[in-house]
């Protein structure tokens, strides 16, 4: 996998951050890396700059003229990163990396109005002379940084959940609500259940997207103390705080008081709200903070102590916030809303979102600089790549369980299997496989790492082939609801997705052969499809033992995790010895059922082994049938894990 790296460059002054304005008098030291400290002077007043910036304010002026400031701000922009030759000489790319993480440090609150996110490629770079962030020779995105905020520790593999509050107060404007909820229930589509009679939308969108249409800083501060979100998203009009002797900018929200008036939140109170102090729970924490509207990231008044809304969130603890420094267009913040949602969802780096985001805010209308207003302060772990690994493999997992549960639900309403949504389920699992994480190769310096890699990414293309065989076979089986033994036929399609499976264990049973996730499935696959041929069944003893000891081993790992998928495996290899078993004991066979009591008991609620062996047994009772015995005693342990804790109240029953 081609990685990310980062080039940090921080600009510092002396004093405090407010009250001193943009001048050529004030040196600054320029730092980057392992290279010497640079001087570096601006070449704008304060007055002459803040009358440039005036082009970026859209409608007061023509399009053409617009563009000829822009592109003197960009080469300004351009010229104040050249100074420093240690920069440039770290902005470019070995060949092992896809893009370059340009991090902007600074706390002096004049530097915050220079709108480094135009700034065009300096001399002897790559892509000379075109903005920085949109050149495609050496990809490069760009973030704002704070020294020291402690949003840096916070854990990026956390199910993801959405808050999403708008505002349009009369007077201020209309908002275009039905599109970011559109766009946002899209990008949540892939993990929704279907829809059902006894449920309504909102408690369908519920575990995923909480919606507050007309919301008011007291219902954002509310929903952040009950719920954990891991990003917020607020649309509403920006506007300048009243009563202030200097420029502000907060969010135009609905009033507390009197849902009529409008209630101009600035960064302080809004940061206090998300931030807010929960029971028992420390502070709400989300990972991302998107603002959709004008001048969310505009400094305003350099005098006085204070700072933008983007800046103050960052700065009370939110590892990502993304807003726009001057005003958006309803058109950009949609496009906002979708493709950041798109990606990030699903576990892909925040970076590579924020860099294909400017690039289509560009390509999208090229009278507009929404890719210029683009601004984001980012404060992202060092090992953010593994997180997102790990939060990939987990979102790919509940699609696929939600795509199997539409199909199951599909079926048993009786619905034509021809129908059109029969299909779209299929297809959402063929989607789903292409978000697996990537697998390292064998040459990465951590082998043993990247050893563990490529066998989590071939597993978990093999249980999406397996899922995808399931999903196939439901379209085609009509006795789902009748008896187990009253099976229908594997189509063909459903046996080589089976097969397909197989390859995937079987290739990662060779790199680790004390894997015993893998070696499980190729016993289980190999059993079946030979039976399938045959109508025989053997085991394979010696493969058997070995697992079984593997997994007996792992029973006391450290790492709850490596535990409980041994409790699963070990439940799976005694279910597999009873199958093959020709002379099965009519007393109760208790070595299955012990273990997944054991998964139920250890595990929490949702775990995914929990998931994984409730699918699994869900196969074997239908479509990986061997007999009616053993389809029935998988159906009971299947309705064990369906009943999670209370199954431990109950005895231990016979298998047949």
């Amino acid at each position: 996998m081609r990685k990310i790296r980062s080039v940090k460059f921080e600009l510092l002054r002396h004093g405090p951050p407010h009250n001193q304005l943009l001048s050529p008098l004030t040196r600054y030291m320029g730092l980057c890396g392992r290279h010497e400290p640079t001087t570096v002077t601006l070449t704008y007043e304060q007055q002459n700059f803040i009358t440039l910036l005036r082009a970026l304010r859209y409608g007061e002026e023509e399009t053409q003229t617009r563009q000829g400031q822009i592109r003197e701000l960009s080469a300004a922009m351009g010229q104040i990163l050249e100074k420093v030759p240690g920069l440039i000489a770290d902005l470019s790319l070995d060949g092992e990396e896809q893009l370059v993480h340009l991090r902007l440090v600074f706390s002096a609150s004049e530097l915050a109005l220079l709108p480094f996110e135009m700034a065009d490629a300096a001399k002897g770079f790559p892509g000379e002379g075109l903005p920085l962030s949109l050149q495609q020779d050496v990809p490069v995105v760009i973030t704002r940084e704070i020294r020291g905020i402690p949003g840096q520790g916070m854990s990026w593999t956390q199910r993801p959940r959405i808050l999403f509050a708008a505002a349009s107060p009369p007077g201020v404007g209309s908002i275009p609500f039905k599109a970011h909820l559109l766009a946002l229930r899209v990008a949540i589509s892939p993990w929704l259940p279907q829809p059902s009679e006894n449920v309504t939308p909102t408690q369908r969108l519920a575990p995923f997207l909480t919606v507050l249409p007309a919301a008011t800083l007291e219902q954002i501060q509310g929903a952040c103390a009950k719920g954990n979100y891991t990003h917020i998203h607020i649309l509403a009009h920006g506007a300048r705080v009243p009563d202030t002797s200097e420029a502000r900018y907060g969010l135009a929200l609905c009033d507390d008081r009197d849902p009529g008036n409008v209630d101009v939140v600035d960064g302080q109170r809004l940061s206090a709200a998300l931030r807010i102090k929960k029971r028992e729970e420390g502070f709400s924490s989300p990972l991302m903070v998107t603002l959709a509207s004008c001048d969310s990231g505009q400094q305003g008044s350099v005098v006085l102590p204070g700072s933008s809304l983007v800046h103050a969130i960052h700065n009370a603890g939110v590892p990502l916030v993304i807003g726009s420094q001057y005003p958006l267009t309803k058109a950009g913040s949609v496009t906002l809303a979708q493709t950041l949602y798109s990606g990030l969802l699903w576990g892909k780096d925040p970076r590579i979102c924020l860099y294909e985001l400017r690039q289509q805010l560009r390509r999208q209308d090229r009278t507009t600089h929404d890719w210029g207003s683009l601004i984001a302060y980012a404060s992202l772990p060092d090992d953010i790549e593994n997180q997102l690994r790990e939060l990939k493999t987990s979102q790919a997992h509940r699609a696929l369980s939600a795509s199997l549960n539409r199909a199951h639900n599909l079926t048993e309403k009786g619905m034509d299997k021809s129908d059109e949504n029969f299909d779209r389920v299929i297809e959402d699992i063929r989607h789903t496989i292409n978000f697996v994480p990537e697998a390292k190769t064998d040459r990465d310096a951590a082998f043993l790492a990247a050893q563990e890699t490529r066998i989590h990414k071939l597993c978990s293309l093999g249980s999406a082939e397996k899922r995808k065989a399931q999903a196939l076979y439901l379209k085609y089986d009509d006795t789902l609801t009748t008896e187990p033994h009253a099976r229908a036929p594997l189509p063909d399609t459903a046996l080589q997705a089976l097969e397909h499976a197989l390859g995937f264990y079987q290739r990662a049973s060779a790199i680790n052969a004390h894997a015993h996730w893998p070696g499980t499935q190729v016993l289980s696959l190999s059993i079946f499809l030979q039976f399938h041929k045959t109508q025989k069944m053997a085991l394979d003893v010696p493969l058997w033992t070995f697992l079984e000891a593997s997994a007996l081993y792992e029973l006391n790992h450290p790492d709850p995790s490596h535990a409980l998928w041994a409790c699963a495996n070990l439940a799976e290899l005694y279910f597999l010895d009873f199958v093959v078993d020709p002379a099965r004991p009519q007393d109760p066979y208790p070595n299955p059922q012990r273990f997944v009591l054991k998964l139920i008991q250890d595990a929490p609620t949702h775990a995914i082994q929990l998931i994984s062996s409730r699918w699994q047994f869900h196969r074997y009772t239908h479509m990986l049938y061997f007999d009616k015995v053993s389809a029935n005693f998988a159906a009971k342990l299947t309705a064990m894990l369906t009943k999670g804790k209370q199954a431990k109240q109950e005895p231990l029953t016979q298998a047949g």
